[in-house]
């Protein structure tokens, strides 16, 4: 790190600030899952509610691949630096709009609808947020350093896995069970705002890529990336064998992983601020 230029660290900082909000907001809500499913899922068999709970959570990684094509695309033609800002405007938006949610209790059958529309809404930023910053960071980056730069990029959400467990631990610890139920997993979600200002105000300060800028002057943007790399044998050959990959590792992570909080609040009956 110490040997890049200022502009070079302001682009892998902005971009790792962005993968930690996407780990941050994607842990928080599995660590109030267990809540979350009385609150908007309310059924006489709890596990009917843990699984509709889990449903909703399933459609913000379903709709990620989607941001992705869409802001890539976005990103192609007007700008990796406008598609980091739109993305983690509204990844910040929808954190903090969960925290607003009127629940089952107050509005009936309406509150899981809204909360699953922010789950889209989640997911869609989300996708296009890590593409564009991926894909900045590795046209700025020097050659040789695109590999370490990639890893510390991917750490990026393993930060924000930290950050929500402190802050988790933070809500529990300040607000009683009765008053957690009521405002505490709110205040969560609102935090969620704050990292994301952060990381939209170091990524109004970095400058665009100088490769997409280069690109853009020999007019050499591709109109229909997506369906180019479909109809090659071998770009659709390479794209089908990332997708298996990386569907077989986050399922790999989510069912573990991703699983636990729920596990150990609900079956093996850990305190919330143990877990």
């Amino acid at each position: 790190m110490t040997s890049l230029t200022r502009e070079q660290k302001s682009i892998v900082f902005g971009s790792w600030l962005g993968w930690s909000l996407d780990g941050y907001d994607l842990v928080l809500m599995l660590l109030v899952i267990p809540l979350i499913s009385t609150l908007f899922f309310p059924a006489d068999d709890p596990t009917f509610s843990l699984l509709a709970t889990f449903a909703a959570y399933i459609i913000t990684l379903i709709m990620r691949p989607f941001g992705g094509a869409f802001f890539g695309n976005f990103g192609d033609k007007r700008g990796r630096k406008k598609a980091m800002i739109i993305t983690i405007m509204g990844f910040s938006a929808a954190t903090f709009a969960t925290g607003l949610l009127p629940t089952w209790q107050m509005i009936g059958f309406m509150a899981p609808i809204l909360l699953i529309g922010l789950r889209f809404m989640q997911g869609f930023f989300a996708g296009g947020e890590w593409g564009s910053g991926a894909v900045i960071t590795m046209e700025t980056a020097p050659k040789e350093k695109r590999g370490i730069l990639s890893g510390f990029l991917q750490s990026g959400f393993n930060f924000g896995f930290v950050i929500a467990s402190v802050v988790f631990f933070g809500a529990v610890s300040i607000f009683p069970e009765d008053e957690f139920v009521k405002i505490g997993w709110r205040v969560m979600f609102f935090t969620g705002i704050i990292p994301g200002l952060v990381a939209l105000f170091v990524r109004f300060r970095m400058n665009e890529s100088e490769v997409w800028l280069a690109k853009q002057k020999q007019k050499k943007t591709e109109k229909s990336p997506l369906k180019k790399l479909l109809a090659n044998k071998d770009g659709r050959k390479k794209f089908i064998f990332s997708l298996i990959l990386m569907t077989g590792l986050m399922y790999a992570y989510y069912t573990s992983i991703g699983f636990y909080p729920t596990f150990l609040q609900n079956y093996v009956e850990i305190g919330k601020s143990e877990v």
